[in-house]
């Protein structure tokens, strides 16, 4: 009997690691468990653009490019580049890579990568950031060279993320197959088994051209719920969390399994409104409404102080931002002087739209705040959904404005910010509906149009002083990217919002 009493303890032990529910993991010093609110509807890094479903692939998939914590380029998988014309770049593959199946990366893989997205027929939603791109030709064994159809200033900033996938697998399994079961890549993870609405679960890709990754299994949980995200990384049935709101931070600040990691990012608060229309048909009026706004109050109270005043929507981190364009100060009476002026004495009622669940505290102060200056103000927050994009495809195009967030988290460039919220082709996102600045899209696309980046420097500073004179939205502060993190794991928020997981250790190795 002395003789059973060890394996019977195995047989225990064995047991219990078995009724561990799948995807619980954290406890393991080997495995990292991520919690996100949902997954991406493909694993296919080329046929989807959502945030949850980047953060899965770049672990999975390499990039020609890799930005650092310091927002330098470096080497992935393209050791170097250089510019040949306005039109043409060469980029130099790095040799001996592998994928996941254990197959060489060759120049041909790179051509096969972008010629996939570019290719109508696939209809990706990764299209619109490489459509610039007019041909990739294989040079030799180690060189590619891209060709864009006009001066394409931002060709770097998209080759941050565009991954690369190997040919013969991809043409083997089919577009079906490698987006749900047989995903491969050349990243520091591979796929191991999706649970669809539950967990992604990759492993330690040992051949990867970095090194081995520090955590042999990788765990990505959707948990829809914050609360539920909290509590788990609380109880330790996950390792990281994203998007904590400013309510929660002090919480776990001060917990004993927990800490916080915060940073700026791109992301850029603001409302748009519609010039129109009246009252936002005059200058002065939107004037007003940039003076109405107490934004340290809010970033101070209602944000816990993780934010930052902007004079427009182009911020510190991006190039082309110019410190000396400042911010509207607070001045509610100068804003009713303004309001007055614009010929609203008495004041003037509005109705204000947003679909952002976690800002909606800073939303409807920002709200209150406007209609003490005489700018009554209706603040309608929409769960989005459905029911939010139809209102935004119809009646929302004639509201007297939108409160949204915008920042293109990896291109540090005013370009990927002042397009979309300004220009009026089709293109752009709001503009189209919104602005009427005159000579802005004039300026966009001359900005856009050169790869001389002090010419482009220069312009996007004309672009914000008229922005700012114009005021075409009430600029309100930037925001940061905020990580709950157990006390398990060495890891730090990052400015382009990337769970770049490579960089986390256990925290014994601190």
């Amino acid at each position: 009997m002395k003789r059973c009493a060890p394996l019977a303890a195995v047989v225990l032990a064995l047991l219990m690691l078995v009724a561990v529910p799948a995807g619980v993991s954290a406890q393991a010093k080997d495995t990292l468990v991520v919690g996100l609110v949902s997954h991406a509807p493909t694993l296919d890094p080329h046929m989807h653009f959502e945030r949850v479903g980047i953060l899965v692939n770049i672990n999975m998939f390499d990039s020609l490019l890799h930005r650092s914590t310091k927002l330098e380029f470096e080497p992935s998988l393209a050791t170097s580049w250089k510019a040949l014309s306005d039109t043409q770049w060469e980029f130099k593959i790095r040799k001996g890579v592998r994928f996941h199946n254990g197959e060489i990366m060759t120049p041909a893989d790179v051509k096969y990568s972008f010629d996939r997205v570019i290719d109508p027929a696939k209809k990706s939603p990764q299209y619109g950031n490489v459509r610039a791109i007019k041909e990739v030709r294989v040079i030799d064994a180690e060189t590619v060279h891209i060709i864009t159809d006009k001066p394409f200033p931002l060709l770097l900033e998209r080759l941050v993320f565009f991954p690369i996938v190997n040919k013969k697998h991809v043409e083997a399994v089919g577009d079906q197959a490698f987006g749900t079961t047989s995903p491969v890549g050349t990243g520091p993870w591979k796929f191991v088994e999706w649970k669809r609405d539950q967990l992604i679960r990759l492993e330690a890709f040992d051949q990867h051209w970095r090194g081995k990754p520090p955590f042999k299994h990788l765990i990505f949980r959707a948990i829809p719920e914050n609360a539920t995200q909290v509590a788990e990384i609380k109880t330790g049935g996950v390792d990281i969390i994203r998007n904590v709101s400013a309510d929660i931070v002090p919480e776990l600040k001060n917990h004993p399994q927990a800490y916080i990691s915060s940073t700026p990012i791109l992301r850029v608060h603001y409302v748009n409104m519609d010039m129109r229309t009246a009252p936002f048909d005059k200058k002065a009026a939107r004037q007003a409404a940039n003076y109405a706004i107490d934004k340290t109050t809010v970033i101070q109270k209602l944000m816990a102080g993780l934010g930052t005043q902007v004079a427009t929507v182009v911020q510190p981190l991006a190039f082309g931002f110019d410190p000396e364009v400042k911010p509207y100060p607070y001045d509610p009476k100068k804003a009713k002087e303004l309001l007055a002026q614009a010929g609203f004495p008495n004041g003037v009622d509005i109705t204000l739209h947003s679909a952002s669940v976690a800002d909606r505290p800073s939303f409807e102060a920002m709200a209150q705040m406007l209609t003490e200056v005489g700018i009554r103000t209706t603040p309608r927050a929409w769960d989005p959904g459905p029911a939010w994009n139809k209102f935004f495809q119809t009646e929302g195009k004639a509201t007297n404005g939108l409160y949204g967030t915008w920042g293109n988290y990896s291109v540090f460039d005013a370009d990927a910010v002042l397009h979309p919220l300004y220009h009026t082709e089709q293109g752009g996102w709001i503009g189209k509906w919104y602005t009427r600045v005159e000579g802005l899209d004039r300026l966009i696309d001359e900005a856009r149009s050169s790869v001389d980046q002090p010419k482009r420097k220069r312009l996007y500073s004309q672009i914000q002083q008229l922005i700012r004179e114009e005021s075409p939205t009430i600029f309100l502060w930037t925001q940061y990217d905020t990580l709950g993190i157990s006390k398990k794991v060495q890891y730090a928020a990052r400015p382009d919002e990337w769970l770049w997981l490579y960089d986390a250790k256990p925290a014994a190795a601190r």
